[in-house]
């Protein structure tokens, strides 16, 4: 080959690297415009959590009053073991703001096995009598429509003005430990939680899409932290921390869903978060619904419904007596309201639907290997601002 021929097929040569690379970097940038933009992930730490109470209309919610408050509670439970209710009410009246260590004792044994011991009433809820408490007649109760049969058992939404099925709140809504709005919590909770995030794995929430700032689909992940809760100089859970996934946890949940009107929900599917005493020892729903929306400085307010154990859910309240709260009397306002999966041996209902309350915070979350996948925003992005809550406790009557 002569040196013209050397020449031209060197030419040839770069002419075509020249045309591929021409042709590789158009490809490049039509895959790219074809794409959507890089997503946007928030992170959040769970801050607050109990059972969604509404109270703002305590006499239509319970129009008899017929549970009152702790004194008639102590009077009933000395009258089941046999004071009169004179005996009783001198009992009480005379004592402390509790009962006695006495009472207390004679009380929790109050219940025999089959083979006459006596046990626990705690530890065998089901022996007990039923003292038939008052249970929610009223209109409204936060939750979502999970498809209940029972048009007639169906509460509004006193938010999307919705029917929805929250068989829990009948249960206990008309008992004073469940008589709180936000940021009180219900009793128990507010003491179990409060005790349970200074030790227990943080629960971890993060929301992914194309562009939080406005409508459109968006990926909800839920899991637990390899760490607890921080708490700030006030004693308040802290903002802006960063917290480590945990990973191939059980406590994995990712959401499809979207943001309409301001408003983010989910398409429902199963959600299961382990907890730890004293609080619940998990948050399983089944059917999930969510609705969330933002409250000053980032911080999101939310309701997740669905369908939970009522025997998982009221455990927290018989293992932790006593605890002020009406517990025999809830273990059977909720074992009568449980409204679905029925038993195909015995056909009792083992579900019931539920609704919690929830606030999450901005915080940052890594994976173990020290990678941020989510960041703290304080701008509420496309979610519209919650509106006040009535905080005013109603008194009940003793």
């Amino acid at each position: 080959m002569n040196h013209k021929e050397v020449f031209s097929d060197r030419s040839l040569t770069r002419s075509l690297a020249r045309v591929a690379s021409v042709s590789a970097a158009l490809g490049l940038a039509l895959s790219l415009a074809s794409q959507p933009s890089v997503a946007e992930t928030r992170g959040y730490i769970i801050s607050w959590f109990a059972t969604a109470t509404y109270i703002r209309n305590f006499k239509e919610n319970c129009p008899q009053d017929r549970n009152k408050g702790r004194t008639e509670l102590d009077t009933r439970r000395l009258i089941e073991i046999g004071y009169t209710r004179e005996q009783a009410t001198k009992i009480v009246s005379t004592g402390g703001p509790i009962l006695g260590v006495q009472y207390e004792a004679r009380i929790t044994t109050n219940a025999e096995e089959t083979n006459g011991k006596h046990v626990s009433i705690y530890n065998y809820p089901d022996t007990t009598k039923d003292p038939n408490i008052e249970t929610v007649t009223g209109k409204y109760a936060y939750g979502f429509d999970l498809g209940g049969a029972n048009a007639a058992a169906k509460f509004e939404d006193p938010d999307t003005h919705q029917k929805i099925d929250n068989q829990l709140w009948r249960a206990v809504g008309c008992t004073e430990s469940f008589n709180k709005t936000p940021p009180g919590k219900p009793y128990p909770e507010e003491l179990s939680w409060n005790l349970m995030i200074d030790s227990a794995p943080a629960w971890t929430l993060q929301i992914s899409g194309a562009d939080l700032s406005k409508d459109g689909p968006v990926t909800l992940t839920l899991d637990r932290a390899t760490q607890h809760l921080e708490r700030d100089a006030n004693g308040d859970v802290e903002a802006d921390g960063t917290y480590i996934i945990e990973p191939h946890s059980s406590s994995h949940n990712v959401f499809q869903g979207q943001i309409r009107d301001g408003v983010l929900t989910i398409t429902p599917a199963s959600l299961y978060l382990q907890g730890e005493l004293p609080f619940y020892l998990e948050i399983a729903l089944r059917d999930a619904h969510m609705r969330i929306e933002a409250a000053p400085n980032g911080k999101l307010v939310g309701y997740w419904g669905g369908y939970l154990n009522w025997r998982n859910y009221i455990y927290m309240y018989t293992s932790r007596p006593p605890n002020g709260a009406d517990t025999i009397g809830l273990f059977w306002a909720v074992k009568k309201m449980a409204d679905s999966n029925p038993d195909p041996k015995t056909g009792e209902n083992r579900d019931i639907s539920g609704t919690f309350r929830m606030e999450a915070l901005p915080a940052y979350l890594a994976h173990t290997d020290g990678k941020i996948v989510a960041v703290a925003v304080h701008d509420r992005g496309a979610l519209k601002e919650v509106a006040d809550l009535d905080n005013t406790p109603v008194k009940l009557t003793n």
